[in-house]
């Protein structure tokens, strides 16, 4: 599974919707019966059932195959492998408005968007057009007809242009009911299709529309009797009534994760850590005491970082492998503005044990993770306002911690140190001054010397040295971490406490995917402000210093880097 490295300065919010209603199955039974949607099919055997996201409440099941299947790319002589997958999704009708943009003009002539969200896809189209985007899909064939009494439409689709892991057939019906299209999609490799064809076509034709009783469908609004906090309860008030809502977040979101739980999946809690696995006790209790670790010296070394506020425990799902893994997180709720990635606050943090062990970059993954939900719960807009170097220094410190016993060790990332070297060997690295006071725009577009992989390696470095003995015995550098990110947090509130009531429009949000839209507006309220903010908090924090301060600093710096 590849993973990308995602930016702590935007998120989203969880949206908390009510548990699947999936009646337990009976052993070796491949019935799927599902009353709170009101639909039953029977899945191909043996297939195993797999976990759903308990915030993605248009998931109503999946199912992976117990073979592997492999192929050989033909151009490459590239080995692949793929496990099918059996996927269905529920689009109610009410959803389908699926975004609403409403403008408002203020008295000083700016003109502000707000957008809000009721449903992450339009249609089954759309669905395939984010979720296969980078394997060149398209209809081969489609038809309408009629399954028993019910209304369908047949797809067969094709993915092969760069798809990864092999070309792919999607077969996929979608049953009509009066409020509901159910999509009931398998994709398998397209050199396997037809020996997998009848085992397809059996589970299809036994879906079925049953009578609906349980928790309401998940339209987007609250449910009636349910809990639901939002993210003005999580994040105003004093820290004490903060802590209070956060708790009972917490509590809502892990019970809800343990009663969704497929019957041959665990959960324990290692420390503060809730931990699900499937089949990977041993894993899960050492990648458990780790993240527990971990969230520990966060707290220590940071905690001046949003002091007195509360994280919540998180929820650390581990998979029996990457297959799994794939196919628990494909089809879910992902979001984004422009260049920016969102991750909600609390969230689960998805795994597997990787063939690499605890030196791959797998716990990496996790560890960057970790901390992103740490930062954003401890403050969420100071998260968010971190200038280049400052994230791209701490994620990449964060990633390469590992527990040795009660303590962390951290691995030195040798792709930054190599780079920083070389970089300061070569003359062309960029003077810690110049880094610090650099907005993204001006970090990414290689502004002030040194190209982006340069200078991200020498932030990387820079943080290191802020965070090392040798900075510890430097006298600029031995409280500057702390002096800065102070400095930025109290910026950030002032500029919060300036737009109290200016940048929000009309009545407060009443549902998650309006929540979803309200972060994604704040986040890109502050990249537009981010270049006054950036100087604002570098001109506070060198006040004082001297050209021989930043002489000594720099030389210093420089030091450790060679």
């Amino acid at each position: 599974m590849f993973r990308i490295l995602l930016s702590v300065g935007a998120l989203t919010l969880t949206a908390l919707q009510p548990t699947l209603a999936l009646t337990p199955l009976p052993q070796n039974s491949s019935l799927v019966k599902n009353e709170r949607f009101g639909f039953s099919f029977r899945a191909p055997k043996s297939w195993a059932s797999v976990a759903l996201k308990t915030d993605e409440g248009w998931l109503a099941s999946k199912h992976l195959s117990n073979k592997e299947y492999f192929g050989t790319d033909k151009t490459t002589g590239y080995t692949y492998s793929h496990v099918p997958e059996m996927l269905c999704i529920a689009f109610i009708h009410a959803n389908q408005e699926r975004k609403k943009v409403v403008e408002e003009e203020s008295e000083d002539g700016v003109t502000t968007k707000t957008t809000t969200i009721s449903n992450p896809y339009k249609d089954y189209e759309d669905f395939l057009d984010r979720t296969y985007a980078g394997g060149g899909w398209y209809v081969d064939s489609k038809d309408k007809g009629k399954h028993g009494k019910i209304e369908v439409t047949r797809y067969s689709v094709k993915v092969e242009k760069l798809a990864r892991s092999g070309p792919k057939r999607i077969i996929t019906w979608i049953y009509h009911a009066p409020d509901i299209d159910f999509v009931l999609q398998t994709e398998v490799l397209e050199a396997e299709y037809k020996k997998l064809r009848s085992t397809i076509e059996k589970s299809l034709k036994s879906f079925k529309f049953i009578e609906r009783s349980g928790e309401l469908l998940p339209t987007g609004a609250s449910t009636p009797g349910g809990i639901r906090i939002t993210r003005r309860e999580l994040t105003e008030g004093t820290p004490k009534e903060r802590r209070s809502k956060r708790v009972e977040s917490q509590k809502i979101k892990h019970e809800k994760a343990i009663r969704a739980l497929p019957k041959d999946w665990d959960h324990q809690y290692r420390g503060k850590v809730l931990v699900l696995d499937h089949d990977q006790d041993k894993w899960a209790k050492k990648l458990g005491d780790h993240a527990d670790l971990l969230i520990e010296w966060l707290s220590k070394e940071f905690s001046y970082f949003g002091e007195n506020e509360y994280m919540r425990a998180p929820i650390l799902r581990v998979c029996n492998d990457s297959d799994e893994e794939g196919a628990f997180t494909r089809g879910t709720r992902t979001g984004t503005t422009g260049s920016y990635s969102y991750v909600a606050p609390g969230s689960e943090i998805v795994t597997h044990k990787p063939d690499t062990g605890w030196i791959g970059g797998e716990v990496d993954w996790v560890n960057g993770k970790l901390l992103e939900q740490w930062l954003l719960d401890r403050n969420e807009d100071a998260a968010r306002a971190m200038p280049e170097w400052l994230r791209i220094g701490i994620v990449t410190h964060v990633r390469g911690a590992r527990r040795d016993g009660r303590k962390l060790e951290f691995r030195v990332n040798e792709y930054a140190r190599e780079g920083a070297r070389l970089a300061a060997s070569q003359g062309r690295a960029t003077a810690p001054r110049t880094i610090m006071s650099q907005t993204r725009e001006e970090f990414s577009s290689g502004a002030g010397g040194g190209g982006t992989f340069s200078k991200s390696a020498e932030a990387a470095q820079l943080v290191r040295f802020l965070l090392s003995k040798e900075g510890a015995r430097c006298k600029q550098a031995k409280t500057l971490l702390e002096t800065y990110v102070t400095t930025l947090t109290q910026v950030v509130d002032e500029i919060n406490e300036k737009d109290k009531g200016v940048a929000s429009i009309g009545n407060a949000p009443k549902t998650e995917e309006e929540e979803d839209a309200l972060g994604k507006e704040r986040a890109e309220r502050w990249r537009q402000k981010e270049q006054d903010m950036v100087r604002e908090v570098f001109e506070r924090t060198f006040a004082d210093w001297t050209e021989k301060d930043w002489s000594s600093f720099t030389k210093a710096y420089f030091k450790f880097i060679s």
